[in-house]
């Protein structure tokens, strides 16, 4: 008789407590895998095109980071993208009028929204925010698998409003972290250069469109994001152990 052994590979629970911030496995995965994503060109008359193109960038980033859950032994469901259009904007109990292209993430769903406003629609293809808005909203997904959002919550529940603010500021510098990371994973696929990365399109886009009080300084929005970007690594993002100094 043949005995044949199958490895099996069982998810380990979601991290709970302050660990889930300071030693969550997913900081112990290495970097990330060098995938090619190629960055499709869209016709920005056309709203299925843009759609076309949003399928094309959440294929990369699954395949960016499916395996460092993998490594981590996290479950790995994949979050569903929705792309709206139009001026007004109306899900996940955000409502209001945007003039800009941006994703957000829904964490009761698991969903990333992204909302192009017709008018914002031609100018993508020379400042396209719809790469890295998508990074972004993904690095939530990131962080909401991983255990980090439950944990937050529960710290900034019991945090003074300075405190809360600057609790804040580690988790979002995490985000852009996280963000930096995949993208600094596929960028050569892209067929973008170094110069594009030193100059407007990562640092600048990035950094100022994540402007506001709990953000993070100019200084330390910069230094987290070129940090992922160079590393490729969600362990150089742990914003929970770094000194105040970097997360202010």
């Amino acid at each position: 008789m043949l005995n044949v052994v199958v490895a099996v590979s069982v998810a380990v629970p979601v991290p709970v407590g302050p660990g889930a911030l300071t030693k969550n496995p997913i900081y112990a995965t290495g970097k990330l895998p060098q995938v090619t994503c190629e960055e499709q060109m869209f016709n920005p008359a056309r709203f299925d095109s843009v759609e076309l193109y949003v399928d094309n960038v959440a294929d990369c980033l699954d395949r960016a980071w499916r395996p460092q859950f993998a490594k981590a032994k996290l479950s790995f469901p994949r979050p569903r993208f929705v792309v709206k259009g139009g001026d007004r904007v109306k899900t996940c109990g955000l409502s209001g009028t945007t003039y800009e292209t941006f994703s957000m993430y829904c964490p009761r769903n698991k969903t990333i929204y992204t909302v192009i406003p017709d008018r914002a629609l031609k100018n993508e293809l020379n400042r396209p925010t719809i790469l890295l808005s998508l990074a972004r909203a993904y690095a939530y997904h990131v962080q909401q698998l991983t255990g980090i959002v439950d944990q937050e919550r529960k710290v900034e529940k019991k945090l003074s409003k300075r405190g809360l603010l600057a609790q804040r500021k580690r988790f979002e510098l995490q985000a852009s972290c996280f963000t930096g990371a995949f993208l600094g994973s596929v960028w050569d696929s892209l067929g973008h250069t170094a110069a594009d990365h030193d100059s407007e399109y990562v640092l600048y886009v990035l950094v100022n469109t994540t402007i506001g009080a709990g953000q993070g300084s100019d200084k330390n929005r910069t230094y987290w994001a070129t940090r992922g970007y160079d590393t490729w690594s969600p362990g150089a993002c742990n914003t929970f152990t770094a000194p105040a100094k970097r997360v202010s």
